[in-house]
């Protein structure tokens, strides 16, 4: 089931109404039901099989939906799908639940989806609702008590105003017989973890589930030993409607301990409340010792088939420059070289390029603009947890450990944390068109102005070759899985607590650990939310047989089109060869240049190498340099 229609349900029935007085309730799960009518335009669908290409409707379960895209130029969709008769003789008011779908698209006519309702069988309809449009699903509240003692026909009807138009669906229909006086605490929005001895304030919203229009109403929270009330004044919540509140009185946790604050509503309007079982919940806030510095990941999906995924090199650079102290990226690949199956598999995204911020606001939307703004929001979130991190890389049998941990600053029983680590490189380059880029900003798609991440995109092709692409932030491999290490982290722990974890990774040789960094997280695993993150490069170790010496060697020019020249600085003669790797890490090439002392410039043709990176491992004696080359 939907959980919008099992919310519904549980307003109506689970919070204790007697279960007659819900008069009707349909899902739709068995198709168009029995007692229903439903005209010629109207059927039943999943939100596959009943959109089009002009009216795509958001994923759902099975719903009742008229198409008017699908049914062509010049073809009326007009119709109604209508309720059997609702016995409303014995109710003291009524209220009409649905979530509806229209865009309300107006295209060569002023198409309608309205509500109507009919109290003699059908011979004459009053409109109650006109939907005005959104690109999403819309929750719909209707007031019915203006027709408490009839019996009626509710109508759902479309009409395409002549024109070619969009569609209305339906589905999740409840109508239902509340009291009068109902006021539902929907939710408790105070966050959880707090500086000891600060002001934590209480709040959250509720909503208008009985047919009177609410004007006033006492909010209530208590500890356990002491209670706080405040009377709400001046209010005009009617039927359907919600209510953010703010409590007048804060809490103060004055020890690094968790408490849970029982928060309830009262006394709508100064009558009792006819639903109680909806009155009350618990907020639960925790005292910190400290506050651990925050870090925000966003985990951007992308891809090289992805036209449109410029858009996040230019975002994921912009956040990386703007909040290098707060901001942690991790471009997760789809369909090209560079995926990481169980990271693809697992992200979670409906369309690319697409992005998770802390996996707290999930498959929301790619820009600057709104990376800053996920970033801004959640960097201010207190978390529970100083995470930290250290990551070596052993050249000699390429391994890398990675050894996490995580102290915590507030007691916590019952909790599932995890560590996750993610293993990111940086200025990735290959050969191929799994490398290349699609690109819709190109002046030769749709010429849109975009600059950014080493790239003026509006004047670049369609797609940019792989010899012009540089990836950042790319996941190369993903240590614990999506989910994180179960079991490590125990399921109680107290304040100054510290709980730690090692990883290996064998690093593959086309990949340049220079360009690599860690990534642990921080992860709860009944939200399934980032708490907090951080990373660390790669302390490279020096072996007792070899000794890195990248700033001994430079290879010009880099990009190059074919000569190259190796420039060495020596000051002792050693025996050198070069090994050259390609991007899948395969000896393609290699040269002895005997033993050699001094500075030099030794040449190497490049013009026998295909296009793209390479890796340039040289050996002088007891000292490796690595150095990664581009040939155009």
């Amino acid at each position: 089931m939907k959980r919008c229609f099992t919310l519904l349900l549980a307003l109506f029935l689970g919070y204790g109404l007697m279960a007659q007085s819900v008069l009707l309730s349909e899902d739709f799960e068995g198709g168009a039901p029995a007692g229903w009518t439903v005209d010629a335009s109207w059927s039943a669908g999943t939100a596959t099989s009943l959109s089009s290409q002009f009216f795509p409707i958001p994923d759902h379960t099975i719903m009742m939906g008229v198409n008017d895209d699908a049914a062509g130029q010049g073809v009326s969709s007009d119709g109604m799908l209508l309720t059997p008769p609702i016995d409303l003789s014995e109710a003291a008011g009524a209220l009409l639940t649905f979530e509806a779908y229209f865009v309300d698209g107006d295209y060569l006519g002023d198409e309608t989806a309205k509500v109507l309702i009919s109290t003699d069988e059908g011979v004459t309809w009053n409109e109650e609702l006109n939907l005005s449009g959104n690109d999403e699903w819309q929750n719909i509240f209707l007031n019915l008590s203006d027709y408490a003692g009839d019996t009626i026909l509710i109508a759902f009807d479309y009409k395409d105003g002549g024109g070619w138009n969009y569609g209305y669906c339906v589905d999740d229909v409840v109508v239902a017989a509340p009291p009068a006086y109902d006021a539902a605490l929907i939710n408790v929005t105070t966050t959880r973890f707090h500086e000891l001895n600060t002001n934590i304030v209480i709040e959250g919203s509720f909503q208008n589930l009985g047919t009177e229009t609410i004007t006033s109403l006492t909010l209530n929270w208590s500890d356990g030993t002491d209670t706080y009330s405040d009377e709400l004044t001046g209010l005009n919540i009617a039927t359907g409607e919600e209510y953010s509140f703010t409590h007048g009185t804060p809490f103060v946790a004055t020890d690094a301990i968790t408490y849970d604050l029982d928060v309830w509503v009262s006394a709508p309007n100064g009558e009792e409340d006819g639903e109680n079982s909806n009155d009350q919940a618990v907020a639960t806030v925790s005292g910190v010792t400290f506050v651990p510095a925050k870090k925000v990941v966003i985990e951007e999906g992308t891809g090289g088939w992805c036209g449109w995924c410029p858009r996040g090199h230019v975002a994921m650079e912009y956040m990386r420059e703007t909040y290098p102290e707060s901001f942690i990226g991790i471009a997760v690949h789809n369909g090209d070289a560079m995926v990481v199956g169980p990271y693809d598999d697992n992200i979670g995204l409906t369309g690319y390029p697409g992005s998770n911020a802390d996996r707290t606001l999930l498959d929301v939307s790619v820009s600057s603009s709104q990376f800053e703004s996920y970033h801004d929001e959640l960097v201010l979130r207190i978390s529970p947890i100083k995470p930290g991190i250290e990551a070596v890389f052993d050249p000699e049998n390429r391994k890398a450990d990675i050894t996490v941990s995580a102290e915590f600053v507030t007691k916590l029983d019952d909790i599932d944390y995890r560590f996750s680590v993610v293993i990111v490189q940086d200025s990735v380059r290959g050969v191929g068109s799994g490398y290349n880029q699609r690109n819709y900003y190109s002046f030769q798609t749709n010429n849109l102005a975009l600059v950014g991440a080493g790239h003026d995109w509006q004047q670049e092709p369609d797609p940019v070759p792989a010899a012009n692409m540089v990836y950042m932030d790319v996941a190369r491999a993903l240590l614990g899985g999506y989910n994180g290490t179960a079991n490590i982290i125990p399921s109680s722990v107290v304040a100054g607590d510290v709980v730690t974890h090692s990883y290996s990774y064998i690093v593959p040789a086309a990949y340049n650990i220079e360009n690599m960094h860690a990534v642990v997280l921080l992860l709860d695993n009944s939200t399934g939310q980032i708490l907090n993150a951080e990373k660390a490069d790669f302390e490279v170790l020096v072996s007792s047989k070899e000794q890195f010496a990248n700033e001994l060697v430079d290879i010009f020019p880099n990009p190059s089109q074919g000569e190259l020249n190796i420039s060495i600085q020596l000051e002792e003669a050693a025996d050198i060869q070069l090994q050259v790797y390609n991007m899948l890490g395969q000896q393609v090439a290699g040269q002895d240049y005997g033993r050699r002392n001094g500075a030099m410039t030794l040449p190497f043709d490049g013009a026998r190498l295909a296009t793209g990176a390479y890796t340039f491992h040289l050996t002088m004696g007891d000292k490796v340099a690595v150095k990664r080359v581009v040939i155009e």
